[in-house]
């Protein structure tokens, strides 16, 4: 296995995401969210096509857009489960196995949780949008 050079930059981009689990960003979204501690615009896209690759964060297409965005993968974030978004504010829920065992065995269907995302809209936006 390949070693990771650590380098502060690299640090700075993964406190971000760290800090902002289960929340997706675009490239400039990052930049704006480290603020004065943001590397230069091609530093990030450099350093997140990187960590895309190693597995540490994972890319999603913007529901409605084509814009890439980014979050933080692993196991208490992404892994082996289905995802619901909220189309109106974005809020990004996982939900549990029991919830994706029961679907499979009332359709039959085998699920690639890798690929699953249902859309909606969460409690609060459905309340607002009444």
């Amino acid at each position: 296995m390949k070693a990771t050079y650590q380098t502060q930059q690299r640090r700075t981009l993964l406190d971000f995401f760290e800090c902002g689990s289960g929340h997706e960003y675009t490239i400039e979204e990052i930049i704006a969210g480290l603020g004065e501690n943001a590397p230069g615009k091609s530093t990030v896209y450099r350093l997140v096509k990187k960590l895309e690759e190693e597995g540490t964060l994972r890319r999603i297409t913007r529901e409605g857009t084509n814009k890439a965005v980014y979050q933080l993968s692993g196991a208490d974030c992404c892994a082996e489960h289905l995802h619901i978004k909220c189309v109106d504010c974005g809020l990004l829920v996982h939900l549990d196995h029991a919830a994706q065992d029961e679907l499979a065995r009332t359709t039959g269907f085998v699920i690639d949780d890798n690929r699953s995302m249902l859309y909606g809209k969460c409690a609060r936006c459905a309340r607002r949008a009444r």
